[in-house]
């Protein structure tokens, strides 16, 4: 039925976000999905979740299609917008789905005056972050975004509601851990990791970085694993250490690459710039302007 194909469309690739599948090869898949779903005439799944799928996916890539030989159903809108059309249409699946999205990319490209803005527009898909009881496993990327970002706002603002929503998600993240550590020791360690970073626990900070990576390149997981060591530069360059500062932002830039985020790969290079032996030999040649690492 043709519902039953739109839904097995988004579990499909839904999981393979989570999974951290090549960025290239999903993008084939989702340009294939595009074709399938118009010859259907299923504009909802291609406007409210495709689009967005590959907005995200070509931030993070440099990778776009020929619109001449795609679809106009898969011109990119913003986030809000989209969100207010599935809104309109009473499509709540699409609503979070997208809203996820936006706030993933949001993470992965650092823009955080735009997941503050996405967090803040649709504060009740992000309500059940004060309350550790609310949150469900089935929620569990929105948390550990949603987490990170809580974290990293409790330094910024030193507002007590940050780092509290920062230690449900860590929180929920210890108990789904043992449930289903494929998915989610990595966020565990990771979230961990910020809150020692938060608290001011050096020691603690790093054991809790180092096991989330070791987790994500156990598992191939490039996309976390990138995160992670990028996360990781940043905390190492707020203590000082400019050793690791380095290590970190090369392997966080190696990780992108073999994820098939060169576009954000290449933007580590504004970051490498204040440590130019580190700089990959194939950046070597690219002019680019400098800028402080934060």
């Amino acid at each position: 039925t043709s519902e039953q194909s739109i839904f097995n469309t988004m579990i499909y690739v839904v999981r393979s976000l989570q999974s951290g599948k090549k960025i290239p090869l999903l993008l084939d898949e989702v340009k294939a999905f595009a074709l399938k779903h118009n010859q259907l005439n299923h504009m909802g799944i291609l406007q409210l979740f495709l689009a967005p799928v590959y907005k995200f996916l070509s931030s993070l890539s440099g990778i776009t299609f020929d619109p001449s030989t795609l679809l106009p159903q898969l011109a990119v809108a913003p986030i809000h917008d989209v969100v207010q059309t599935a809104l309109a249409k009473k499509e709540t699946v699409y609503v979070r789905l997208a809203v996820v999205l936006g706030l993933g990319e949001s993470l992965f490209l650092r823009d955080f005056a735009n997941a503050y803005k996405i967090m803040t527009r649709y504060p009740k898909l992000f309500q059940m972050l004060d309350d550790r009881q609310q949150l469900r496993i089935t929620e569990f990327e929105v948390t550990f975004i949603g987490g990170l970002l809580s974290f990293y706002w409790a330094r910024e603002t030193r507002e007590p509601q940050w780092i509290q929503r920062g230690m449900n998600a860590l929180a929920a993240f210890e108990d789904w851990s043992k449930l289903s550590p494929w998915d989610s020791l990595h966020r565990y360690h990771l979230l961990k990791a910020e809150l020692h970073h938060s608290q001011g626990d050096t020691i603690r900070a790093i054991e809790s970085f180092d096991a989330a990576i070791a987790n994500t390149k156990k598992h191939h997981q490039y996309s976390y694993e990138a995160i992670a060591c990028e996360w990781a530069a940043h905390f190492y360059d707020s203590i000082g250490n400019n050793d690791k500062t380095k290590e970190m932002i090369q392997k966080s830039h190696d990780a992108y690459i073999k994820w098939g985020a060169v576009k954000k790969a290449e933007a580590l290079i504004k970051l490498l710039q204040v440590v130019p032996s580190v700089i990959p030999s194939t950046m070597q040649n690219q002019n680019q302007p400098s800028m402080s690492f934060l």
